[in-house]
């Protein structure tokens, strides 16, 4: 959400943006307008994610990667986490009030908890049958909104804690922006740090468990996976894993992990099928993609998505901004594809390495600078309206999409036969 206020300027025609919170102020000298261009970035988000769930089993090439890659699925949570970013600066230059602004981020960060585990903790089953209620001892507690809740309220903490009362000042060219906002790449830095140290330098001892899922064969079967390695990025024996399975409980671990669908565990890989017959104990394992390491990790791409919300609220001409976006876009965008195809560090969503942060962060600046021209520059917002009102209504839209409400409504609609419908191999 933004405010664009006209520039007086003899020569070119921009719009320099500020962020308005009617919700936050009392104060309305009259209805600010938003940007667009971030609202549809917002809304087109949300629609993939829609699409994804829904149809990613039958075109695995849009769904997430089974481990090392980057499919369409996996720049959904990172396109979030920067839209994310990109909102904190704007909204909380107009709460000057330290404590009010702490206040609004413990509070949104409490509302996304609660949809989060409501949502994806497993308390929703079967919509066909109103199933519902979930076992303490199964709840999955990581997910996608808890994910944004915690990168929303550290990184949100961090702009509240530096930030300069003087806000205009030392903004001259384009690495002073860096230098104003040092504290945010400092401890983007110490994120890192802390990440690598981890994910390479501790140790993965051997595991074992159980299959807890009742409707599967091998239920109540123990399963032991031989590890005793460290810096190991493979499925069963790195660092994420291990953490998650010590802090969650691997009963609190999602059970339907991507890599079921790998060429290891899976006859049809990459769809979804019959796990093979030789498949290694670890395919039949939980793993939680929204886990506590990698989480740690995720927060970089809402540092960058703030960086990219201080260049729309310091720079007042459309092409310093775009220069910014698209340069610091391509920079993550090179540096990532060197890191994946050097093998030093592969794309890997489970794991949220630092590759595929690179490569989705900065794909999300171009993405975001392409509607930026569109919409803002050229003023070509019929085409996406939309998504410019799935963006400015997420939240619903998203909790319709995780209930299965859409896909129940399409579902819905057959000839004859209730199995001929719109979602195929549904019997």
């Amino acid at each position: 959400m933004a405010e664009i206020k006209a520039q007086a300027s003899p020569h070119v025609h921009e719009h320099p943006l500020v962020m308005p919170e009617a919700d936050v102020s009392g104060d309305k000298p009259r209805k600010p307008k938003r940007v667009a261009s971030l609202d549809i970035f917002r809304g087109l988000t949300v629609a993939l994610m829609v699409l994804v769930d829904d149809a990613g089993g039958e075109w695995p090439m849009i769904g997430h990667a089974p481990w090392n890659g980057c499919n369409l699925a996996d720049f959904v949570m990172p396109f979030f986490l920067f839209i994310v970013g990109m909102a904190i600066p704007l909204a909380l230059k107009r709460i000057p009030d330290r404590f009010e602004a702490i206040k609004k981020v413990i509070l949104r960060t409490l509302k996304l908890l609660f949809w989060g585990l409501l949502l994806q903790g497993g308390y929703s089953h079967d919509l066909d049958k109103l199933s519902y209620g979930v076992d303490m001892k199964m709840i999955r507690w990581c997910g996608i909104l808890q994910r944004i809740a915690l990168a929303y309220l550290v990184v949100a903490l961090v702009e509240i804690f530096t930030k300069s009362p003087q806000f205009n000042d030392e903004i001259s060219s384009s690495f002073s922006i860096f230098r104003k906002y040092c504290w945010h790449w400092l401890f983007g830095a110490s994120v890192v740090t802390v990440y690598l140290a981890i994910l390479y330098g501790i140790h993965v001892p051997d595991w074992q468990f159980a299959v807890q899922d009742k409707d599967k064969p091998n239920y109540g079967k123990v399963f032991r996976v031989t590890c005793g390695t460290r810096g190991n990025l493979d499925p069963p024996c790195n660092a994420v894993g291990y953490i998650d399975r010590e802090v969650l409980g691997i009963n609190h671990m999602y059970q339907h992990p991507a890599w079921k669908r790998s060429k290891d565990c899976n006859v049809n890989s990459p769809y979804e099928g019959v796990m093979r017959n030789d498949a290694p104990a670890w395919c039949y394992a939980p793993f939680e993609p929204e886990g506590v390491l990698s989480s740690i990790s995720a927060i970089l791409s809402t540092i960058i998505g703030v960086h990219c919300g201080h260049v729309l609220l310091h720079f007042e001409n459309h092409s310093t901004r775009l220069k910014h976006w698209v340069l610091m876009g391509l920079s993550l965008l090179i540096l990532g594809i060197i890191l994946h195809f050097t093998n030093a560090i592969p794309l890997n969503k489970q794991l949220y390495t630092l590759s595929y942060v690179c490569v989705t962060a900065g794909a999300a600046a171009m993405v975001f600078s392409a509607f930026y021209v569109l919409v803002d520059v050229w003023g070509l917002l019929f085409p996406f309206l939309p998504l410019k009102w799935i963006g400015m209504n997420a939240m619903i839209v998203y909790v319709m999409a995780a209930e299965g409400i859409f896909a129940a409504f399409i579902n819905g609609w057959y000839y004859n036969d209730p199995h001929n419908n719109l979602i195929p191999n549904q019997r």
